[in-house]
C-alpha cells in the first residue's frame, strides 16, 4: 500500500524568510507528534540568505544583504550559506525509519531518487553528487553526497535536521541566477581567493534549470518535483496546510 502524504503548496504563500523556516519547524513537530508525513514546497520572496544550523553569524556582511534587499535567516539543518530567490524549495517532514533505512545516507539516497525521478520530467538527467566537503561559508560552492549535480555542476543541495524520531530534510533546485550572489553577501577571509576568482569558481561549480534549457517556471517545477516522488517513492499525496508559525 502506497503511504500518504500531505502535500503542502506554499509557492503563493506570502511568508518571509523567517516565516518560511517557522513553518518547517512546523512541520517537523507536528510529524513528531504523530502527524503524517508532510511535503511542503515554497519560494521565497523578497530574496533571502539562509545560513547553516552551526555556521557562524560573523560569515554575513549584513550591510551588503540591507543593500540589497536581502533578508537573514538561520536554517535548522546544517551546510553554509545559500542565495535563495532564484529557486524553488522543498522540505520533506517523516518518522525517522528504524534501522538502516534511517541513516543519514539512506535517506538522503532515499529522497534523491524522487528528485532526481521529478527533474527527469522536465529534461533534466540529475544524480547523487559527488562528496567533496564544505568549501568556505558558501553552500552552493561545495558537494556533499546529499546533493545533486549534473555532469560536474550541482543543481540541488539539501539538508537534514532529526527531532523526536522525525527528520526535516529540505533542499533548493537552482532556477535562474540573480544579479548577485553569495559571494556579495558574506565577508572575505584571509586565505580566500579574490573574488572575482571565486566567483568564477562559484559559478563554474553550479547549474541552473535555466542554463540547462529546461522548464524554470517555480509551478511547473513544483509539480514535477510532486509527481516524480509520487512515482519513484510510491506515495500518494493528499492536499493540506501547515501552519505559517507567525
Amino acid at each position: 500500500m502506497r503511504a500518504t502524504w500531505l502535500l503542502v503548496d506554499d509557492l503563493d504563500a506570502p511568508l518571509d524568510a523567517a516565516g518560511q523556516m517557522a513553518a518547517d519547524l512546523a512541520m517537523l513537530d507536528a510529524v513528531a507528534g504523530g502527524g503524517p508525513p508532510a511535503f511542503r514546497i515554497y519560494r521565497w520572496s523578497p530574496p533571502a540568505l539562509s545560513l547553516g544550523r552551526f555556521q557562524p553569524d560573523d560569515d554575513v556582511d549584513l550591510a551588503a544583504c540591507a543593500a540589497r534587499g536581502v533578508e537573514v535567516v538561520r536554517r535548522p539543518t546544517g551546510g553554509r550559506a545559500l542565495l535563495h530567490g532564484g529557486d524553488v524549495t522543498y522540505a520533506a517532514a517523516f518518522p525517522q525509519p528504524p534501522g538502516d533505512a534511517g541513516r543519514v545516507d539512506a535517506l538522503y539516497e532515499w529522497l534523491a531518487g524522487g528528485l532526481i525521478a521529478g527533474l527527469a520530467l522536465l529534461g533534466v538527467e540529475a544524480a547523487v553528487a559527488r562528496n567533496d566537503g564544505p568549501a568556505g561559508p558558501v553552500c552552493f560552492a561545495g558537494q556533499q553526497g546529499a546533493d545533486l549535480r549534473v555532469g560536474e555542476r550541482k543543481l540541488c543541495g539539501s539538508a537534514q535536521v532529526r527531532r523526536d524520531g522525525s527528520v526535516l530534510q529540505h533542499g533548493s533546485v537552482l532556477l535562474a541566477r540573480l544579479p548577485f550572489d553569495e559571494l556579495d553577501l558574506v565577508h572575505e577571509r584571509p586565505g580566500d581567493p579574490p573574488v572575482d576568482e571565486a566567483r568564477a569558481r562559484l559559478r563554474g561549480a553550479t547549474v541552473t534549470l535555466e542554463e540547462l534549457g529546461a522548464p524554470v517556471e517555480p509551478r511547473r517545477v513544483a509539480e514535477a518535483l510532486v509527481k516524480g516522488c509520487t512515482r519513484a517513492l510510491d506515495l500518494q499525496f493528499t492536499s493540506g496546510v501547515v501552519s505559517s508559525g507567525t
